[in-house]
């Protein structure tokens, strides 16, 4: 009898002493630690078997830390639903290859010593030249006709002195030729005259434009510049004609032609003058130019003893002319 009693305690010390074998310590995120056997899991948790006797609340299995659900995964029953928990270790990286520094080819250096000198006895060193010395005697060529100089002289310098050459006789004065007054001037339009001869010196007598500066024949030889004549008083009978086919009418045409209109006291000889502005509409006769601008002028007229004013683009007008307030236009 007493060694059945003795198996029995055996037996039972051995299973106390097998729970006590397959319990672990299972520890939670916030700290603590659960000290058991595995009981129940699914999706959701586990459950274990302490070992003070009874068994855990649920836990979910996102509270525990990494090694517990790595102790749990190696029960094959519990991997299942551990492995979706447990972070699988980074992937090594690979190591970068090695950077081999390569020589670039290099040409080689010729032998000797080079100086600008040199340099322009190569092909490009001559073709250069040959460009700069060409573009010398070009220059020396405009020189000459600018100042009035022999070319064979200015070109002949300018190849013996490159760049000073030109230089001085660019610096130089204008040559004038025997018999020229002085320069030519900016170039002005003479108007037509109808009526009784009022002649211009040189002009023919249907010439409807002449060009005030161009040289003309002297009579003892050479050349001499065409002075502008200060305009006679046009007396009654005799017009200036300027039409839209002979002449351009703009701003400087009319500021040229017409200065004595701008006056706010006209000249003696010009107070009893009007001018008369024609276009495809209808025909102004004014006293005066009061304002211009580079498309239209504004014209003073007098009609019934009141003074207004209008405007008149310079494309419209058709002719113009200039008379004396007693004629009578007989267009």
């Amino acid at each position: 009898m007493r060694k059945v009693y003795a198996l029995v305690l055996a037996l039972a010390a051995s299973w106390q002493l097998a729970g006590v074998a397959w319990a672990k310590d299972y520890k939670l995120l916030d700290g603590s630690t659960i000290h058991g056997e595995v009981s129940g899991f699914d999706d959701y948790g586990v459950t274990f078997r302490l070992q003070t006797g009874g068994f855990s609340e649920k836990f979910a299995w996102m509270k525990f830390t990494q090694e517990s659900l790595k102790d749990m995964a190696d029960d094959p029953r519990v991997k299942p639903m551990v492995e979706p928990f447990i972070e699988l270790p980074p992937k090594p990286k690979p190591k970068p290859k090695p950077i081999v520094l390569t020589e670039p080819p290099r040409a080689d250096r010729p032998v000797g010593r080079f100086t600008i000198l040199s340099s322009m006895t190569t092909p490009i060193g001559l073709t250069a030249l040959a460009l700069l010395f060409a573009a010398n005697l070009l220059t020396g060529y405009e020189i000459a006709l600018y100042r009035n100089r022999p070319v064979p002289l200015v070109c002949g310098l300018s190849a013996v002195l490159p760049l000073l050459g030109p230089l001085i006789f660019l610096v130089s004065p204008t040559v004038v030729e025997h018999g020229e007054e002085g320069p030519v001037g900016e170039e002005e339009l003479v108007p037509e005259v109808v009526g009784p001869a009022v002649a211009v010196a040189g002009s023919p007598g249907r010439a409807t434009s002449r060009r005030v500066g161009v040289p003309v024949p002297a009579p003892g030889g050479g050349l001499r510049v065409a002075a502008q004549e200060k305009a006679a008083p046009v007396s009654i009978g005799h017009r200036k004609v300027f039409n839209r086919a002979d002449y351009t009418f703009n701003r400087r045409f009319i500021e040229t032609q017409f200065s004595g209109f701008f006056r706010i006291v006209p000249l003696e000889a010009e107070k009893d003058l009007v001018l008369d502005v024609k276009t495809a509409k209808k025909q102004y006769t004014a006293k005066r130019i009061s304002r211009i601008s580079a498309n239209e002028m504004f014209l003073q007229l007098v009609e019934g003893g009141s003074t207004t004013e209008v405007n008149v683009q310079f494309v419209e007008i058709a002719q113009m002319i200039v008379r004396h307030k007693g004629d009578v236009d007989k267009d």
